[in-house]
């Protein structure tokens, strides 16, 4: 999902609504790592959550959203779901 397909999509929502990602059926809370070259990356952190307007106050809007893991692989993201407050990356 490119930042700006995210950005419109999210148009209007709460920015402190926090995100997390669904990686191996587990729900995990996110936080914004910042710009590698032409992605936007994240990554897993129980210690902090990132909240939807550290995501979107990021530029140039062509920067592709993708999810670190633990192992340093990257998931890119296709889109969310909404769970309770939150928004689950996938």
């Amino acid at each position: 999902m490119l930042l700006a397909d995210f950005k419109a999509a999210t148009s209007g929502m709460p920015t402190n609504r926090l995100l997390a990602v669904r990686l191996d059926d587990q729900v995990q809370p996110v936080r914004l790592l910042g710009r590698d070259g032409d992605l936007l990356v994240m990554t897993t952190d129980v210690a902090y959550q990132a909240e939807l307007a550290d995501v979107i106050m990021q530029t140039p809007d062509s920067l592709q959203i993708v999810v670190r893991d633990d192992d340093f692989t990257l998931h890119p993201v296709y889109g969310y779901r909404i769970v309770d407050d939150a928004l689950v990356l996938g």
